[in-house]
């Protein structure tokens, strides 16, 4: 797509005003990335909060306000904001483009469910974002119609836009061993980026949370998947567009499937009934491991981390630089 072609684009959804800059991102794999700010002001020892739902019931009808209050109970946890709508302006301003990443592969059993986003946006515009800024995105439409997602590319309201209708990058961002073309949503239209990733045992990576999620975000996954993903799902994640852009993780733990992932297995998934919070990606991964190898020992399996397939690109994300995996460095609290 030429840059006429995406300047029309922009036009149609109503975000005209970005840069529309090259789309080569070669980046040396000692080129040092900056993350972004701490909304925390220094704070050393990230933070991971745990919101639960009492009474949570897998495949019930979810309550919209009631996630709503939870995430927003995590989030004051989280910043220490007096009330929800200064914690998320901690993040995100009214020029802004917010986009959702969401896990949308498995289907309505075992993808982040609808009803977190619309809490998610909810609490962003009551805190003065324009929620024709605010996008819901996967790699396909389709996928995010069969969740319940009304896809809306050019019309008012919340944009749901699968990266099969906006496209990729044009030339790939090399980094460390991965090459990959990003979704321009994640390159040019958004500002800011929510990570909202599904709690989920994955048969070949180990773990699917925040920092697989981005799999999604790229034009070939199926190129990072041998080796266990190892090293490319940290190597991924030490992009300058992501470091730079992702402020928030939101990870959908209300289902959990704690063996035979990615896609959903009734067996070996129940109804954790939490969203974990945190802005530190490789923290919310290392408290998700947890959380997986408890309700593994539960079912009598072996913990992750003793088989082929352990997810070993969370603590080389930490010697990255990306962020904290030792669980005695993470504040976990629970709200």
């Amino acid at each position: 797509m030429d840059h006429s072609s995406r300047r029309e684009f922009l036009k149609a959804v109503g975000l005209t005003g970005l840069a529309l800059g090259g789309c080569s991102r070669a980046q040396a794999p000692d080129t040092p990335v900056s993350a972004a700010p701490d909304p925390a002001e220094g704070r050393q020892t990230p933070r991971v909060v745990i919101a639960r739902l009492p009474g949570y019931d897998q495949g019930a009808d979810l309550d919209t306000d009631r996630l709503r209050e939870a995430l927003e109970r995590a989030l004051m946890a989280l910043t220490d904001a007096a009330d929800a709508s200064e914690a998320w302006r901690r993040y995100f301003g009214a020029e802004d483009i917010v986009a959702l990443k969401v896990n949308a592969l498995a289907g309505p059993q075992l993808s982040t469910h609808p009803e977190l986003c619309h809490a998610a946006v909810a609490g962003l515009v009551a805190a003065g974002l324009d929620e024709n800024r605010i996008i819901v995105y996967d790699r396909l439409t389709e996928e995010l119609e069969v969740l319940g997602f009304r896809p809306n590319h050019d019309g008012p309201g919340l944009k749901v836009l699968g990266s099969d209708v906006t496209g990729y990058d044009l030339e790939p961002t090399e980094v460390r061993a991965v090459g990959s073309c990003f979704s321009r949503i994640v390159s040019e239209i958004a500002t800011k980026i929510i990570n909202v990733p599904v709690l989920k045992d994955h048969d070949l990576a180990g773990l699917s949370g925040a920092l697989k999620n981005h799999y999604g975000s790229i034009n070939n996954p199926n190129k990072l998947h041998t080796d266990h993903c190892y090293p490319y799902v940290a190597d991924l994640n030490c992009a300058g567009v992501l470091r730079s852009k992702q402020r928030l993780i939101i990870c959908d733990a209300l289902d959990v499937c704690y063996e035979g992932g990615p896609a959903f297995q009734p067996a070996s998934t129940v109804p954790y009934g939490a969203v974990l919070v945190a802005e530190d990606a490789v923290a919310a991964d290392a408290v998700g491991l947890g959380i997986l190898d408890r309700l593994r020992e539960e079912a009598g399996l072996p913990p992750l981390m003793s088989l082929e397939r352990a997810p070993r690109y969370i603590k080389l994300a930490e010697e990255y630089g990306i962020g904290v995996a030792e669980l005695h460095r993470i504040q976990i609290i629970e709200v």
